[in-house]
C-alpha cells in the first residue's frame, strides 16, 4: 500500500491504529498485488450484468416491500451469481473490435476480471434497499393528502439519492485516502472477491481458502433452516425465562425481544451479524467494547434503575417497547387524533397526551447527547488533521495540479459540482412544486447533512458503526413545522438520506481503492446503478398502487405495507404530535443533554493526553452512543452475542492463532453471510406457508411485555 497522509493517528475510536491496520494488511495486499492497469474494468459486460442485477434486485425488493413478510435480496447474492455470469459472457461474446468516434472498444476484452466483478457489485449495491422517497410516495397517496405524480416521485427519489454523491468529492481526501480510514466492513467484500476469483484457477495458493469458503457457505445455508424455521428458540435462548417462567421481572430482564437481553444467547448468525451491528468478525475489538459499554449503560443500568424505581409511572408500561402509549397504558392510536393528516385538537384533548416508556426516553436523551458529542469529539481529536488536509486540498485546487491516486485519475471536481447543481435545482423545484418542504427547509436539510456527514463518516470509517441522523432531523422538523407530517418526512429524507448516500459512495470508493479499481469507474457505476434502481422501484410501486385493490389494508393482503404503516406512524408522531407534546413538561430536561454531549468528550480527551498509554486511549464516546438510536427496534441480545463473538475472534484468536486469523477470518464471515443470504431467500419462497408447532417454536417469555405493576 502506498504511504498516504496519516489522519486521526492515535484516535480512540479504534483499539489502536495498529490493530485496525493489521486487519487491513491481512487482506488487502493479496487482493491488490501488483496492479494491472490494463485489466478490463468498466466494460460492456459490466454495464449489461450490472444494470441487469440492479434492476432485478430493485424489482424484487420493491415488490416485497409492500408484502406482509418483506424479503430483501442482498449484495452477497449478486457477488455469487455475477461471477459465473461473467465467465459465461467471456466465453460466448464475440471479441470483434469496434471504432466509435476514434475510440476502439469490444464486447469481449478477454477473461472476466476481478475489477469487473467489483463494479457489478457496486452497480447492484444501490438496489439492496428501497429508496426512501418510496415511503413518502405511498403515505402521500394513501393517507396524507394529494398523491404525487410519477414525474414528481422520480425527481424526489433521484435528488434525495444523488445529492449525497456530490459530497463524495470533498470526502475523498478525509475518508478514503488516509490509511487510518480503514472502513472495516469493506474487508469482508475484499475477502469474498478474492476467494471467488480463485475459482478461475489463477491463484493456486488460495485453493485451501476457497474450499474453506464453500464448506462454510454450505454449512451456513443448511443450518439457518434450523433456527429460522424448525427451531426458532435457538434464535433467542432466554436462560432467565427458563429459570423463572412465572416471574415478570425475570422475563423482563431476560427476554431479548421485549426485555433487556440479560443471559439471552443465540445460535443464529442472522442475529449475531445483524443489520444493526454488522459482522463482529469485521469489527475491531476495541470498537465493539465501546459499543457494548454504551449498551450496558443504557439498557442494564439506566433503564432498570429508572423503571423499577417507577420514575414517572414507568412500571405501568412495558420495560422495552418501540410503541407509544396512552394514559391508560394502551398503545397510542395516532389515527384517533388525526383529521386529513393533521392534528385534531379536540380529539387530542379527549384522547390525552402520549406516554413514552422509560427506555424510549433514555434512548432519545442519549441520542441528543450523541450528536453534539460526535461534533465535539471530532473537533478535539481530528480538528488539526482536518484543517491541514483541507488546506492542502485548497492549495491544489488553486494551482490546478492534477492528483492521481494509485496511478488512477481522481474523479474531476466538475463531475461532483455538476451533479450537485443539477440535483439541488431539481430537489428545490420538486419541493416547491408539490409542497413537500419550504425552500429554506430544503436548504437547511442539505446543509445539516453536509455539516454532519464528515463527523459521522470519521466514526464509521474506523469502527464500522454509522451514527444515524434520523432523530435529530425529525426533532428539527417537528419544531420548525408543527403539525406538518409531510414536511417532517421530507426534511428527514434530505437531511438523513443525503448523508447516508454520501457515505455509501465513499465506502464503495474505499472498496475500489483496495481492489485497485479506477475511482471514475466506481463513481459511474454507483450513479448509474442508483438511477436505474430508483426508476425500477418507483415503477413497481405505482404498478402495485394502481393495480392492487385495497393495497396497504387488510383487504389487500398480502400487500399490507407494514413498513409504510410504520413510516406513517413515525411521521405523524413527530410531524403532527410534535416534539413539543412528546417532550413537554418534565421531559423537557432531556434537551440539556445536547449541552452535556458537547462537554462529555473533553475529560476523556484530557485523560488520554495525560495518560497516553492507559486504557483511556481506547475510549470513544461517539461509538459508545451509536447503538442507542436502534434500540427500540433492535433485539437486545444482538449486542450481547455480537460482543462475545467479536471477543472470541478479534481478541482471543487474533492473539493466539494469528496465522489462522489472517488466512480465514474474513473468508469465514463472508461465507457465513453469503450462506445466510441464500438460505433466507430459498426459505422464504419454499417454506413461507409451512408452519411448525412444538416447544421449540413457542414464546418462552410470555410475561416480558407486561408492565411490572400489572
Amino acid at each position: 500500500m502506498m504511504d498516504l497522509p496519516k489522519l486521526a493517528a492515535g484516535d480512540a475510536q479504534q483499539a489502536s491504529e495498529a490493530e485496525t491496520q493489521f486487519m487491513v494488511d491481512s487482506v488487502v495486499p493479496a487482493a491488490g498485488g501488483d496492479d494491472d492497469a490494463n485489466m478490463p474494468s468498466l466494460t460492456v459486460r459490466v454495464w449489461v450484468l450490472g444494470l441487469g442485477f440492479t434492476c432485478a434486485l430493485a424489482f424484487s425488493n420493491a415488490y416485497y416491500w409492500f408484502r406482509d413478510n418483506p424479503v430483501a435480496l442482498g449484495i452477497p447474492v449478486v457477488q455469487l451469481l455475477s461471477l459465473p455470469a461473467g465467465w459465461l459472457l467471456a466465453r460466448v461474446l464475440p471479441a470483434r473490435e469496434f471504432a466509435v468516434l476514434g475510440r476502439t472498444w469490444t464486447l469481449n476484452p478477454g477473461p472476466f476480471s476481478v475489477k469487473e466483478h467489483v463494479l457489478i457489485s457496486v452497480f447492484a449495491n444501490a438496489s439492496t434497499s428501497t429508496v426512501y422517497a418510496l415511503e413518502i410516495v405511498v403515505v402521500r397517496r394513501l393517507w396524507l393528502g394529494a398523491p404525487l405524480a410519477f414525474g414528481a416521485a422520480v425527481l424526489l427519489s433521484l435528488t434525495s439519492q444523488l445529492i449525497g454523491y456530490s459530497f463524495s468529492g470533498v470526502l475523498q481526501r478525509f475518508l478514503v485516502e488516509p490509511q487510518a480510514m480503514a472502513w472495516p466492513s469493506t474487508l469482508v467484500d475484499v475477502s469474498l472477491f478474492r476467494t471467488l476469483q480463485a475459482m478461475a484457477g489463477s491463484r493456486p495458493e488460495m485453493r485451501q481458502q476457497q474450499r474453506f469458503f464453500w464448506a462454510v457457505l454450505a454449512a451456513s445455508f443448511a443450518w439457518y433452516f434450523v433456527p429460522g424455521w424448525a427451531f426458532p428458540t435457538l434464535t433467542m435462548v432466554p436462560l432467565l425465562c427458563f429459570a423463572a417462567p412465572r416471574s415478570v421481572v425475570a422475563q423482563q430482564l431476560g427476554d431479548g425481544y421485549r426485555g433487556l437481553g440479560m443471559l439471552a444467547l443465540t445460535l443464529d448468525w442472522s442475529t449475531i451479524s445483524s443489520s444493526y451491528t454488522g459482522s463482529p468478525l469485521a469489527t475491531p475489538w476495541s470498537a465493539a467494547c465501546n459499543l457494548f459499554g454504551g449498551f450496558v449503560v443504557l439498557m442494564w443500568v439506566i433503564t432498570p434503575i429508572a423503571y423499577y424505581a417507577d420514575a414517572g409511572g414507568a412500571r405501568s408500561l412495558p420495560i422495552y417497547s418501540s410503541d407509544l402509549f396512552a394514559g391508560n397504558g394502551s398503545v397510542y392510536d395516532v389515527q384517533a387524533v388525526l383529521r386529513d393528516g393533521r392534528l385534531d385538537e379536540e380529539a387530542y384533548a379527549r384522547y390525552g397526551p402520549v406516554r413514552l416508556p422509560v427506555q424510549f426516553l433514555a434512548m432519545y436523551g442519549l441520542c441528543f447527547a450523541g450528536i453534539t458529542c460526535l461534533v465535539s469529539h471530532v473537533a478535539l481529536n481530528h480538528g488539526g488533521d482536518l484543517w491541514r488536509t483541507a488546506c492542502t486540498a485548497l492549495r491544489e485546487a488553486r494551482t490546478g495540479r492534477r492528483r492521481d491516486v494509485d496511478g488512477y485519475a481522481v474523479v474531476p471536481w466538475w463531475w461532483h459540482g455538476g451533479l450537485f447543481v443539477a440535483t439541488m435545482a431539481a430537489g428545490l423545484g420538486a419541493c416547491q412544486a408539490y409542497d413537500l418542504l419550504p425552500w429554506y427547509g430544503f436548504l437547511l436539510a442539505v446543509a445539516m447533512a453536509a455539516a454532519l456527514t464528515l463527523p459521522v463518516g470519521l466514526v464509521e470509517a474506523v469502527s464500522n458503526f454509522q451514527y444515524g441522523l434520523g432523530v435529530v432531523t425529525e426533532l428539527v422538523a417537528g419544531y420548525a413545522w408543527p403539525g406538518q407530517a409531510t414536511y417532517n418526512g421530507s426534511f428527514k429524507m434530505f437531511g438523513y438520506i443525503t448523508a447516508r448516500q454520501a457515505l455509501q459512495l465513499t465506502r464503495d470508493q474505499k472498496l475500489g481503492r483496495y481492489m485497485r479499481v479506477a475511482p471514475r469507474h466506481v463513481f459511474a457505476a454507483q450513479v448509474a446503478g442508483t438511477v436505474a434502481a430508483a426508476l425500477v422501484q418507483l415503477g413497481v410501486a405505482y404498478w402495485l398502487l394502481d393495480g392492487v385493490a385495497g393495497i396497504c389494508t387488510a383487504a389487500g393482503a398480502p400487500f399490507t405495507c407494514r413498513k409504510a404503516h410504520l413510516f406513517y406512524a413515525t411521521t405523524a408522531i413527530w410531524g403532527v404530535l410534535g416534539p413539543q407534546r412528546m417532550f413537554g413538561g418534565g421531559h423537557a430536561a432531556l434537551y440539556w443533554l445536547f449541552a452535556a454531549g458537547l462537554v462529555l468528550p473533553v475529560p476523556v480527551w484530557l485523560l488520554r493526553r495525560r495518560f497516553p498509554r492507559s486504557a483511556w486511549r481506547h475510549v470513544s464516546l461517539p461509538v459508545a452512543l451509536t447503538l442507542t438510536g436502534y434500540l427500540p427496534n433492535m433485539p437486545t441480545h444482538n449486542a450481547v452475542m455480537f460482543t462475545l463473538c467479536c471477543f472470541a475472534f478479534n481478541y482471543v484468536l487474533l492473539r493466539r492463532r494469528r496465522a489462522w486469523w489472517c488466512r480465514y477470518n474474513f473468508v469465514l464471515t463472508a461465507a457465513l453471510d453469503a450462506g445466510l443470504a441464500v438460505s433466507g431467500i430459498v426459505g422464504f419462497f419454499a417454506l413461507q406457508h409451512v408452519r411448525v408447532s412444538w416447544w421449540g417454536t413457542r414464546d418462552h417469555c410470555p410475561l416480558s411485555g407486561e408492565p411490572a405493576s400489572g
